[in-house]
This record gives structure tokens, sequence and C-alpha cells, in this order.
């Protein structure tokens, strides 16, 4: 499975990317991620714009940003342009 590097510090954030699930549901279970970021994931669908992701899911900027980031980390997440 191919894995995307991390995003970088939240002023570099790219909100014009689109943001795309890679993991199976057994390895999103394994990865026991927080409610901030499973949040996240559930508006996560692959063809929406990561701004719109982050809107939608109605958190302050900078803790969705820390869940986007933790996704990506993870390996849960890549973030495609």
């Amino acid at each position: 499975m191919k894995r995307s590097s991390p995003i970088g510090e939240p002023a570099h954030f790219d909100e014009a990317c689109v943001p795309a699930r890679i993991a199976s549901d057994a390895e999103v279970r394994a990865a026991k991620l927080d409610v901030r970021a499973l949040w996240i994931l559930s508006y996560i669908d692959g063809s929406s714009l990561l701004g719109d992701v982050i809107a939608r899911a109605g958190l302050p900027l900078a803790e969705a940003r820390d869940g986007v980031n933790e996704l990506v980390r993870r390996g849960i997440v890549a973030l495609r342009p």
C-alpha cells in the first residue's frame, strides 16, 4: 500500500488537496485513533477538498489540522493534489 509522507506544520497546510483514505477497516481499528481523528475520518470521502472536509467537521481549525496530520502520519489518509 502506498503511504503519503506527513503533512507539514499547520502553516503549510494545503486545504486545496484531496484527502483519501488508504487504510483498510482493520488498519483503522488497529491504529486506535483518538476521537478527533475518527471524527475527521468520517468526513473524508476521497473526492472533497480538505478545506471542505475541515469545514464540515466543525472543529476549531488547529484541532482539525492536528487530526488530519495524525491520520496522514499514521498512514490512514493520503493527501493528493
